[in-house]
């Protein structure tokens, strides 16, 4: 797993609650569906004071013209990290 580390403000740089915060309690969720010529993998990340979210989602059957090279649609959008377990908070699971 990467060294990067997780967000601690929402990936617009600003807390939507309280923009002079310098901490969000941030949450995230994977989720990866295949069948078989499909896959999909979801991402959610959560701030567990207001509510706010933001979801991305990559499907295999939806091509991107603006989608560099090494584009890996398992890395996450928001903190960067790579091989996550699906579920909810895969970067804090051992």
């Amino acid at each position: 797993m990467s060294e990067t580390p997780r967000p601690k403000l929402p990936p617009a740089g600003e807390c939507k609650q309280d923009p002079s915060r310098t901490e969000c309690p941030l949450t995230c969720k994977y989720n990866y569906f295949e069948s078989e010529d499909l896959t999909i993998n979801a991402w959610e990340i959560k701030c567990l004071d207001c509510g706010w979210r933001d979801t991305i989602g990559y499907r295999s059957d939806e091509e991107e013209d603006d989608v560099a090279a090494d584009f890996d649609p398992k890395q996450c959008p928001f903190c960067k990290l790579k091989d996550l377990p699906t579920g909810q908070k895969p970067c804090e699971q051992p």
